[in-house]
């Protein structure tokens, strides 16, 4: 008798909760896809590309001298001196750090712009998603990063770049 209520319990509590479940209203939304998708974004990346061209054009080739003193150290091994190997590793070293340095500085740049960019324009995608989540009826917007599985319709990530395209 006891198990009966238990079990009577536990199927009218799955009963509700799916009930529950089937009204509310839940969609997703990959807020940072959205707002790296507005025109903003776009501009401001270029902007940022153009900003830093000098330096990752000189990453670029840092990488070939680098591969160039690599193939001919493979390619001379045997025949070249301790001194000139060891001359070899050094500037192989030095182009390294050098590299390191232009993309810690390249990598800080982009932080900041992004810092930049997302702090002028989250007031605006919070206004945007308050105002999809009210026309839409949504009950739940989740950030799709946390989710395992969601049918393409109920993603509004697109909706939220048009209306902040729509909003500049």
């Amino acid at each position: 008798m006891r198990h009966s209520l238990i079990i009577a319990g536990l199927l009218a509590g799955l009963m509700s909760g799916s009930v529950v479940a089937e009204q509310a209203s839940v969609v997703v939304a990959d807020s940072q896809m959205a707002l790296m998708a507005t025109d903003v974004a776009k501009k401001s990346n270029e902007k940022l590309q153009g900003e830093l061209k000098t330096q990752l054009d000189r990453m670029d080739a840092i990488r070939k001298e680098v591969k160039v003193i690599e193939d001919r150290f493979q390619k001379d091994a045997s025949v070249l001196s301790e001194a000139d190997k060891k001359s070899m590793q050094k500037q192989a070293e030095s182009k390294l750090s050098e590299y390191r340095n232009l993309a810690e500085t390249v990598q800080k740049r982009r932080q900041e712009v992004h810092g930049e960019l997302l702090q002028r324009m989250l007031p605006k995608m919070e206004a945007v998603i308050e105002e999809l989540r009210k026309a839409g009826g949504y009950d739940i917007i989740i950030e799709k990063k946390n989710v395992i599985f969601v049918d393409p319709a109920a993603d509004i990530t697109r909706k939220i770049t048009e209306k902040l395209n729509a909003a500049k």
